[in-house]
């Protein structure tokens, strides 16, 4: 036995470093444990984990546009049909009643406010409007409304030929009276209801779903 105590302090330090080791195993044996014991089944629940979350967005997101297509008057992006067909929306105003005058078609005077359903289609010179032409005459013609092409003296022939191959019938307006009456940039349909009530789109393009005018006249 030392006189002095001092002179185990180094035989002290010692037992307290192989203590913290063996509390340093100890827990090392524990993790290792752990991992060996339930080395399948940490990843196989982290990935649950992951898949649960990834799968929650996904259904959020589309079960939400779902909702937006589906349900009638849903919010929708501006410029898109929710009809059946493809395209910008033409914006339908209400207009005045067909004036009291006559347009000739065939060379015979025919009297505006005896039609409906109708559609007048007035064509302005030098529109380039060929293909918008064409493809509303086209779906007036299949759901049996009677359509007239009034354009200008300018518009070239070419331009007419597939309206008219549709089913439209040419007429003119020598007097000025529609365009005086409806005095719309571009390609503009004025559209008549069998009731009588008037409604036109002007400045019609290609892109437009014409669909969306049917309801106009009735379609």
């Amino acid at each position: 036995i030392p006189d002095d105590a001092r002179e185990l302090d180094r035989d002290v330090q010692a037992y307290h470093r192989e203590l913290r080791a063996q509390r340093r195993s100890r827990r090392s044996m524990r993790l290792h444990g752990l991992f060996a014991r339930d080395g399948v089944a940490l990843p196989l629940l982290a990935c649950c984990l992951i898949f649960a979350l990834i799968t929650g967005t996904l259904l959020t997101v589309f079960t939400a546009s779902g909702i937006d297509q589906g349900i009638p008057g849903a919010a929708r992006s501006p410029g898109t049909s929710a009809g059946a067909g493809s395209g910008t929306v033409p914006v339908v105003h209400t207009g005045q009643p067909l004036p009291s005058a006559t347009i000739k078609v065939d060379g015979v005077p025919l009297n505006l406010q005896s039609l409906g359903p109708a559609a007048l289609l007035l064509v302005p010179g030098n529109c380039g409007c060929g293909t918008a032409l064409s493809e509303l005459a086209s779906l007036l013609g299949q759901q049996d409304v009677e359509t007239f092409v009034v354009a200008a003296r300018t518009v070239p022939a070419t331009e007419l030929a597939a309206a008219l191959n549709s089913g439209a019938r040419p007429a003119s307006d020598e007097t000025g009276v529609l365009r005086r009456s409806y005095p719309y940039p571009g390609l503009t349909a004025v559209l008549v209801a069998p009731d009588g009530q008037v409604h036109y789109a002007d400045r019609l393009q290609a892109s437009d779903n014409m669909a969306d005018l049917l309801p106009a006249v009735g379609g």
